[in-house]
């Protein structure tokens, strides 16, 4: 008996409190989602160009803070996967990576607009003004575009499937897939203050799902 419970705790407790460890991660990335587009976001002006914007300290601050929530985000992801894997199959597995990869690209471009764009900004502002007043996109948008469309498809179908694998809340993953929604379309009637509170939602739905993976983890 004592030979089987000596493995047993080897495998198993390691592993619930990585899982643990990334609901916690989940839960702050949400939090931190809130966060700055509550307290930091309806502070930056509207319509400036990117040179003027990237100069102000509130930017670099903005712009951090969201490296930060994507950072853990990031390592939640994980966390999600592993919560459901018993169920998981191609599908989850593929809507996981999809998820993660869309993560990891929205971390490099907020990283390169804080030590990239930033510094570009105090340094040679002039470099930037082709970005705002080219015709057509540019490389910059198509980066942007691209980081920003993986990483919603991939949390729409990472959730979607968690919604179908059913262990885990299903208000929290509607949460989610809500915020995503209400982000552009909130936006397009109240502006600012409708993308804020398309974020409230999607940040709330994230700290819910970190606290779904901890219990989870809890519960083995």
């Amino acid at each position: 008996m004592e030979q089987w419970a000596g493995p047993e705790r080897i495998c198993c407790v390691p592993t619930q409190s990585f899982q643990r460890w990334t609901g916690i991660a989940l839960s702050l990335g949400g939090a931190l989602t809130l966060l700055i587009n509550t307290a930091l976001t309806p502070l930056l002006p509207g319509h400036l160009p990117l040179g003027e914007a990237a100069a102000m300290p509130l930017f670099a601050w903005r712009q951090g803070a969201s490296a930060v929530a994507a950072a853990f985000l990031l390592f939640g992801s994980i966390g999600l996967f592993l919560a459901q894997s018993r169920r998981g199959g191609p599908w989850g597995t593929l809507w996981f990576v999809i998820a993660f990869l869309g993560t990891a690209l929205l971390l490099a471009n907020e990283w390169g607009e804080v030590f990239v764009v930033r510094a570009l900004a105090l340094r040679s502002p002039s470099s930037l003004q082709p970005i705002d007043s080219g015709s057509g996109m540019s490389l910059y948008d198509v980066g942007a575009i691209v980081a920003l469309g993986a990483f919603t498809l991939g949390w729409l179908g990472f959730v979607g499937w968690t919604l179908r694998a059913g262990l885990l809340a299903r208000g929290a993953g509607l949460l989610v897939i809500a915020g995503f929604f209400a982000i552009p379309l909130l936006g397009a009637v109240l502006h600012v203050w409708g993308a804020v509170a398309g974020n409230v939602i999607l940040g709330a739905g994230w700290c819910w799902l970190g606290y779904e993976v901890r219990r989870s983890a809890d519960t083995g």
